[in-house]
């Protein structure tokens, strides 16, 4: 039978293609209209911390911009063990964009949440993208008791 069923839809491996095409597609294009918010120089803050928070920053949103789409794409071809890594290439962006929301108010005494309102796309790149990758994890988990994550074990011989 060909990627389509036999009444023309889509089946679900070519909606994960799909799907995954679009996130990375949409991420990089976040990153291509906002260039000046993704793509900076950690060194250029003196504060060590904060360095370091950047830096996770930077890993962040690149993990979150091809791991996902990759992981996705895997799973479609019958990799399920690459959705291990979906939780964590979910999290690591917003994890990161939290740390660097507490350090500046630290050190600046103001919370700079004001982006989500002022530049509402990144509510879907920072909040409801990563909550759905991981919806979606937890979900593709489920249906392969728990994505088949162990190695497959030899049958035991009953004596």
């Amino acid at each position: 039978m060909s990627e389509l069923s036999k009444h023309g839809k889509p089946n679900l491996r070519s909606s994960f293609i799909a799907f995954s095409v679009f996130l990375a597609a949409f991420y990089w294009l976040v990153v291509a209209s906002y260039p000046s918010f993704f793509i900076f120089n950690p060194a250029d803050d003196s504060w060590g911390i904060r360095q370091a928070a950047l830096w996770l920053s930077l890993i962040g949103w690149t993990v979150i911009a091809t791991v996902p789409a990759a992981a996705l794409l895997l799973y479609a071809v019958g990799k399920i063990k690459a959705l291990r890594a979906l939780p964590y290439a979910a999290l690591i962006w917003p994890i990161s964009v939290v740390i660097n929301q507490i350090l500046l108010y630290v050190r600046d005494g103001v919370w700079y949440f004001d982006y989500l309102i002022n530049h509402p796309i990144f509510i879907a790149s920072d909040i409801l993208l990563p909550a759905l990758l991981m919806f979606l994890w937890w979900e593709l988990r489920e249906q392969h008791g728990r994505h088949d994550a162990r190695e497959p074990q030899p049958e035991q011989s009953q004596p």
